[in-house]
């Protein structure tokens, strides 16, 4: 599909919201739906306690309904994760299927949907942006996100690592959007202050490509807007230690409802540069947050000024004579940010080997300009400038904002 094509589809489509039930304690609204078999795929033990467990399973059953625990996933999704999990869906045959988790759980249980209702769809079919048929027909989904950052249970998008080569692959298709996203932010409380720095700098890149996306409606420009400040004004105090327990449950519920909102605002535009360019993340083992926190400095200045930016800037009191040192007052910013939550500057602050980085350079920079997230940014990079780029990150050169 050209982009062209997915800016038309995305430009005049209606928005699309999951059905969002919020607040502290709303996971007893799985009560309400009268499953007859729910397959729940979960995170590990820090997200599936017995008491969880035991509250779920007895939600379910007090309608009379049966409930399996499926599949417990610990890492970041590949695809062989799709056939292990789904041959013991295919097994128990849910109406209901439950994600409880991160990111890479939510993503793990909209592939497994969908594999579920058409079983013999190829896994090259499933990869063809915005082609997948409707869910529902079988079972319904309900995401239940336990970080704050990917905003996986609002997108019509779903991530996995090639088991061989290590390439990130999506899924898109609002097909996988789940029908419900319960936002109980009673599962961030024990989050780790490092965790919620990562996710919650996904769910500031997110917000803040969202705002700049040549698909984005005014709409969706605000929505990204309204999620970015909320991030930046909260976030630096969800994850201070010396914080007051009653503060913390404060400032953890706004930026778990802003990284939903984030997700809302690129499931109906796109992500932008740090998205297309995390390809040493998963190469390197880095979490996704960690890499999008990172490269958004960078990322931000090579778009250059934009009336978002502006906006984001003036918002958060940041002043200047021109709209140029604005927005590279936000660019200086967003490094301070990062360095206030623990984000490191640059690739080689993280101990990345020089050498094995450079000598993949060229492979980084192709999958950056090919991604569709790339394509989609308002300054889109050739292959030099995407090498230049990843050579500033490594090294950790002060970001420019580029002017025309």
């Amino acid at each position: 599909m050209r982009k062209d094509e997915i800016a038309m589809e995305k430009k005049y489509s209606p928005l699309e919201l999951t059905r969002f039930i919020v607040g502290r304690g709303s996971l007893d609204f799985l009560g309400q739906l009268s499953a007859k078999r729910a397959a729940v795929i979960h995170g590990g033990a820090n997200v599936m306690s017995t008491i969880t467990k035991n509250r779920i399973q007895n939600l379910i059953e007090k309608n009379g309904g049966k409930c399996q625990f499926i599949s417990e996933i610990i890492n970041e999704p590949y695809f062989s994760d799709i056939k292990t999990v789904g041959d013991e869906m295919k097994e128990f045959q849910p109406d209901l299927i439950i994600a409880l988790g991160g990111g890479s759980v939510i993503d793990t249980a909209k592939a497994i949907h969908l594999f579920y209702e058409y079983p013999n769809m190829s896994l090259e079919d499933s990869l063809k942006p915005y082609q997948l048929p409707t869910l529902g027909d079988k079972a319904k989904m309900v995401a239940i996100p336990t970080t704050s950052g990917t905003g996986s249970e609002t997108t019509s998008a779903a991530v996995f690592t090639d088991d061989e080569s290590k390439q990130k692959h999506l899924m898109l298709g609002n097909g996988l959007i789940p029908a419900y996203s319960i936002i109980d932010a009673d599962f961030t409380d024990s989050l780790p202050s490092v965790i919620a720095a990562h996710t919650g700098m996904d769910a500031l890149t997110h917000a803040m490509e969202a705002a700049v996306s040549m698909t984005a409606s005014p709409m969706v420009v605000s929505i990204a807007i309204g999620a970015a400040l909320d991030l930046l004004e909260n976030l630096k105090h969800s994850v201070n230690e010396n914080i007051t327990t009653e503060g913390k449950r404060k400032v953890r519920e706004i930026c778990h409802i802003a990284a939903s909102m984030s997700g809302v605002a690129i499931t109906n535009s796109c992500a932008g540069l740090a998205h297309g360019f995390d390809q040493p993340g998963p190469y390197f083992g880095i979490p996704h947050g960690q890499i999008c926190g990172l490269l958004l400095p960078y990322t931000t200045a090579f778009t250059g000024v934009h009336p978002s930016y502006i906006t984001i800037a003036k918002r958060i009191g940041i002043v200047g004579n021109n709209d140029g040192e604005l927005c590279q007052s936000l660019v200086d910013y967003i490094v301070e940010f990062n360095r206030s939550i623990g984000i490191p500057e640059s690739f080689s602050a993280l101990g990345i080997d020089e050498k094995e980085f450079m000598d993949r350079i060229d492979i980084f920079s192709e999958l950056a300009v090919s991604a569709i997230a790339t394509k989609l940014s308002p300054r889109i990079p050739n292959i030099n400038e995407a090498k230049e780029l990843f050579i500033d990150a490594f090294y950790g050169k002060k970001p420019l904002i580029y002017e025309e």
